[in-house]
Formats: C-alpha cells, sequence, structure tokens
C-alpha cells in the first residue's frame, strides 16, 4: 500500500520512490572519454592536454571540483577543453569566452551554496539554500506553483542571507542552460519553530504573484500592489491568518534574529 500524507492545501499525493541514481564519476566524463585530473595547489584555473583516449583531451581542475556537487562544472570543463584543442577561428574563440564565463558562475554558485568562498572577489552570488532549519521551500514552492499558478512559473526559491524582515525576487540567468529565471528569496524570519506552514507559503504565494503579475507604470509611477494584484493576492487560501501572523509574529522574530537569537 502507497504511503500518504496530507499536504497543505488538503491534497494527498502519492509518495514516489524513485531509483537511486548513480554519481558521476570524478575522473572522468559521463560517455568516458574525457578524463580529469585533480590538483590541490589549483583554484581559479583549468588546463588541458591532447593526447588522451581516442584523441580527446585530459582536463586538470582544482582538487575541490572533485567533490559531487561540481558534476556539471565538470561537464562543461570537458566541453571547454574540446574547442580549446581546436583551431582558433574566431567562432571558437567566441565559444571559448561564453564557456569560461558560464563554467565559473557556475563553480562560483556551487561554492556560494556549500558556504565556501568564491573566486570571484567581489562575491557576487548569494547561496541558494531552499532548505531552512524548519521549512523546505521547494516544497512549498512547488505546491504553490502547482496549485495557483498550474505549474507555469519558472522560478527558484532560497532562504535570504540577509538578515530582515523583506522577502523579494530577482531575475537570474543560469549558467548551464543559459535561461533567465526568477528567484525568490524569503526572509528567514520565516524559518522559525513558531511559524506555522501557511504563514510560509503566504508569502510564498505573494513572490510568486509578483512573477505573474509584475510591476505596472501608471501615470509615470511604479505600481507593486495595484488593484489586481490584491484581488489575486486574497485567493490564498490562508491569507487572513498570514496576514496576521506577517504582522503581528514577523517583526518580532526579525528583532531576535537581529541579536542573535536562534528562532
Amino acid at each position: 500500500m502507497d504511503e500518504v500524507q496530507l499536504d497543505l492545501f488538503g491534497i494527498v499525493p502519492k509518495v514516489e520512490v524513485k531509483p537511486a541514481i548513480q554519481a558521476a564519476s570524478p575522473d572522468c566524463t559521463q560517455n568516458g572519454l574525457v578524463r580529469f585530473k585533480y590538483n590541490p595547489l589549483m583554484r581559479k584555473s583549468i588546463r588541458c592536454k591532447s593526447g588522451g583516449l581516442f584523441g580527446f583531451p585530459e582536463v586538470v581542475l582544482p582538487a575541490y571540483m572533485k567533490d559531487p556537487e561540481f558534476a556539471v562544472a565538470r561537464e562543461m570543463a570537458a566541453e571547454w577543453a574540446e574547442y580549446a584543442l581546436k583551431r582558433k577561428t574566431q567562432k571558437n574563440k567566441e565559444r571559448i569566452k561564453e564557456l569560461v564565463g558560464r563554467f565559473w558562475t557556475l563553480v562560483d554558485q556551487i561554492l556560494a551554496d556549500k558556504g565556501l568562498k568564491t573566486t570571484d572577489s567581489r562575491g557576487r552570488l548569494p547561496p541558494i539554500r531552499p532548505k531552512g532549519d524548519y521549512h523546505d521551500l521547494r516544497d512549498v514552492l512547488a505546491a504553490i506553483n502547482d496549485t495557483y499558478f498550474e505549474g507555469a512559473l519558472n522560478c527558484r526559491i532560497t532562504w535570504s542571507n540577509k538578515v530582515g524582515g523583506l522577502s523579494f525576487h530577482s531575475l537570474r540567468k543560469d549558467p548551464v542552460s543559459e535561461e533567465e529565471f526568477h528567484l525568490i528569496s524569503i526572509s528567514r524570519g520565516y524559518d522559525a519553530a513558531n511559524c506555522p506552514l501557511y504563514a510560509v507559503a503566504g508569502v510564498v504565494y505573494h513572490e510568486c504573484l509578483h512573477i505573474a503579475i509584475p510591476v505596472q507604470l501608471v501615470n509615470g509611477r511604479r505600481v507593486m500592489h495595484g488593484r489586481e494584484f490584491r484581488r489575486q493576492e486574497k485567493r490564498y487560501i490562508y491569507y487572513d491568518e498570514w496576514i496576521k501572523w506577517h504582522k503581528e509574529v514577523l517583526p518580532k522574530n526579525v528583532r531576535a534574529m537581529r541579536k542573535g537569537k536562534k528562532l
């Protein structure tokens, strides 16, 4: 008999048991043709040389890229190496430059997500961490997207790395697919033992609604919460309960965070 659990909106989904996925080998690409070696002295450089199996290159990477989180980055490095060893036409040079830029953007995002220092000293990429101490935002976003937006929103979600009560979203570009996506950042004041799931879902729905109903210009003014936005916002099944928690409890949680107290 399948296990079931009641979700936020009263839907009873089946729990699917997915087969275990074998981790990618750190020693070669998925097709087994390009080999990887690792140098502990390297941090922001990659190298390649020809003469590997069937003429495919051998790629030398920094030692930290042997971790499983860098599997996609390693595949991208192998693609870069194949172009790097070709004749340097203008088209190849442009492709190499593009791949290098995407590769290091991806590497920096992985490092940031792991809580490590990025290769970019400016540290422009905040970590994407949807799993909090009390709530996993991925589950909440999936439920909101499916229930209210028919799964049409192209967005990701994270707990904000800022200490404050504001939640917001920004436009980002995926370094792998090169597709633009909205990144929703939720105030850490919601990741607390005293925060019910309906309140987390309420703020996630609010930010999703900002994606579905963009800012409008009315008489030269930017209107974020117009009449249609407010109407749609009240469709949320626990709207009143969320607003009450947001106004009464969230400010207390934010003050506690600023004092270094655990929520």
